[in-house]
């Protein structure tokens, strides 16, 4: 073998041994432990959110501390601060009307030191889905998966 095909056969072994690590390393994903929400009553709020996060790749959902990268904590505070009708002339409240939620949802998210790595607020949108959890849920999932892609593209 020559000094060419000698670089040659090196590099190839390099490359199939970064490949190999690539794939890996987007197998693992982040090990994910969501903790009960503050003010949560009902824990439905954290289950819509589970469900949400279980949808995606890359996202492993565990169930101890000691299994999870990162753990997502939060507190969240709604109500319903009045009603929407399509007719503007009903002043009352009738099978049309539609609630119109306040509050917000604010999430951290942790790494195994206990240090915030990520945090996030969210307060209902106007015209979102009547369910609340789900559009609390919803958002906060989105601008954490950017997150996640983000800080995994960063040098």
């Amino acid at each position: 073998m020559n000094g060419s095909d000698r670089k040659c056969t090196n590099r190839r072994i390099l490359a199939i041994a970064l490949l190999c690590a690539g794939s890996v390393a987007g197998q693992s994903g982040t090990r994910l432990y969501v903790q009960r929400f503050d003010n949560d009553n009902d824990d439905s709020l954290r289950e819509q959110t589970i469900r949400l996060l279980k949808n995606h790749k890359g996202i492993t959902i565990v169930a101890n501390t000691n299994g999870a990268d990162r753990i997502l904590t939060g507190t969240n505070q709604t109500y319903v601060k009045g009603y929407l009708s399509r007719n503007p002339r009903v002043r009352y409240r009738n099978g049309d009307s539609r609630p119109v939620y306040g509050g917000y949802l604010s999430v951290e998210l942790k790494d195994q030191q206990d240090e915030t790595v990520w945090s996030y607020l969210v307060t209902p949108s106007r015209f979102g889905s009547e369910d609340i959890d789900k559009n609390l849920a919803g958002q906060i999932v989105n601008k954490l998966l950017q997150f996640l892609t983000n800080a995994g593209n960063a040098p």
